[in-house]
């Protein structure tokens, strides 16, 4: 079988390849076709591909491509990790919306709204030819952000795609990490929207431990999950939060941390990607594949290490937690489980695996609601713990949600929703009303100013609006 790649140039793609590698046999992916129209970053991010792969073992015919058709050409899975405009893009995303006095991130508030403009019209012509030239049953897994909101405005387009994305399976991972046992061992049941979303069960055997880990201070004052948030506010909402909520609960510290910092996350990763670049674009993938990927690894350590300290003012270390201590009978007897999660290729290296096995697993997917969550319509894309089987994924009934988070969902659903409609029709006006509703910006002359200048900025991308 075939997979595909798009936006293969992307700094992720070692990663993706060094879990692909893990699973294809079983899977049965003998060919992965990467795309990316930056043919320098193809080639680097490509190459170590090509090398993983040579020196695997395994059965993997890699092959490096500019051309769209080609790639998705008879495939059997697509999976869409696009960046519109690049780095320098976000920074400017970032940067504007700074300008303004509201929050500077790329996939929350106006910095996401500018960047889901971009990657509509990108996405909307990679279905396009996905449809064409793919396998009718070919399945689309979009990591392309901000990934709620870009799957949102395909399903609306009329496409099936599945949105993935690290943040949500990385609170089963750190539970896994945190607690000692096997990721595959918890079920997590997550709800909410992309980067919005609550996680309200941890269940071990059928037992929800949640609610005695809550009670446990050394659990709350140390699972990073939590490292964003005031604890008390953990307390309070009994729940664990994602950490894009911290934008949220949290407003005027992360704007006060990202403007004293002086510089934002985007133009800190971009000045990092540079230098890693600077490097590697000397040397040749051929014959120093293994001095560049130290070169790589290097510069993904100092990347990872930077995450959400400037918006948090600089996170402490917690301290490992002493599971024994806990008291919690479940945790004693879990075992370590043989399944695989990595960020969101392990996302869709187990969705594809369940479905191709008939191997049931529950995964955090975006998915069109389909009565999960009450009050939302059936077509509403939300992030909700699925069970994947063969037939595909199914979201588990969630029911009521809390008030304060239903109308906050209701909200950025409406947003989201505005926000595609106003990327079809290029409308100013629609922009404007949709980035209004945003919490994060809640203005009309904010917005009406905001959406201006995004589209100036956003003209090569997407046409001129009006």
């Amino acid at each position: 079988m075939k997979l595909a790649l798009i936006g293969g140039g992307s700094v992720r793609t070692y990663y993706f390849v060094e879990s692909l590698l893990k699973f294809c046999q079983r899977l049965q992916i003998t060919e992965l076709s990467i795309m990316d129209n930056d043919p320098v970053k193809l080639e680097i991010f490509g190459g170590f591909a090509v090398y993983l792969a040579k020196n695997s073992g395994e059965k993997l015919d890699v092959e490096l491509t500019g051309d769209l058709k080609m790639a998705v050409k008879d495939a059997d899975f697509v999976v869409t990790t696009v960046r519109a405009g690049q780095d320098a893009a976000r920074c400017q995303d970032e940067r504007i919306a700074l300008n303004y006095g509201v929050i500077g991130q790329e996939t929350t508030g106006a910095g996401g709204y500018s960047y889901a403009t971009r990657s509509i019209p990108a996405m909307l012509e990679i279905c396009k030819n996905i449809k064409e030239y793919a396998k009718p049953e070919a399945v689309t897994f979009n990591f392309t952000n901000p990934s709620g909101l870009v799957t949102q405005a395909m399903h609306d387009a009329g496409y099936e795609v599945i949105g993935i994305c690290d943040n949500a399976t990385g609170i089963k991972m750190d539970l896994s990490n945190a607690l000692k046992v096997g990721g595959g061992d918890l079920y997590v049941r997550v709800y909410g929207l992309n980067h919005l979303s609550w996680a309200d069960r941890v269940e071990i055997g059928g037992v929800d431990i949640l609610p005695k880990l809550l009670k446990r201070d050394s659990f709350v004052e140390n699972f990073h999950q939590f490292a964003y948030f005031d604890r008390d506010l953990i307390r309070t909402l009994r729940k664990i939060p994602n950490g894009y909520l911290y934008y949220f609960y949290h407003r005027e510290k992360a704007l006060a941390n990202i403007l004293s910092s002086g510089a934002t996350r985007g133009e800190s990763i971009h000045a990092i990607n540079q230098r890693m670049m600077a490097e590697l674009t000397k040397m040749d993938v051929h014959t120093q594949p293994e001095e560049m990927i130290a070169v790589y690894k290097k510069y993904m350590q100092e990347r990872e290490g930077s995450y959400m300290q400037m918006e948090t003012g600089g996170l402490s270390h917690p301290e490992e937690i002493d599971v024994s201590s806990l008291g919690i009978a479940e945790l004693a007897g879990a075992k370590e489980s043989p399944e695989i999660y990595e960020g969101y290729a392990g996302v869709a290296f187990n969705y594809i695996e369940s479905k191709i096995l008939n191997k049931p697993i529950d995964l955090a997917l975006c998915v069109p609601n389909r009565g999960a969550i009450d009050g939302l319509s059936e077509d509403d894309v939300v992030e909700v713990t699925c069970m994947v089987d063969k037939n595909g994924a199914h979201p588990v009934r969630i029911g009521a949600m809390p008030e304060d988070e239903y109308l906050l969902t209701k909200t950025i659903k409406r947003y989201e929703k505005m926000t595609a409609a106003a990327v079809r029709e290029r409308s100013l006006e629609l922009g404007t009303m949709a980035l209004m509703q945003h919490p994060l910006v809640g203005s009309y002359s904010l917005a009406k100013a905001l959406v201006k200048e995004y589209a100036a900025l956003n003209e090569p991308y997407t046409g001129v609006w009006r």
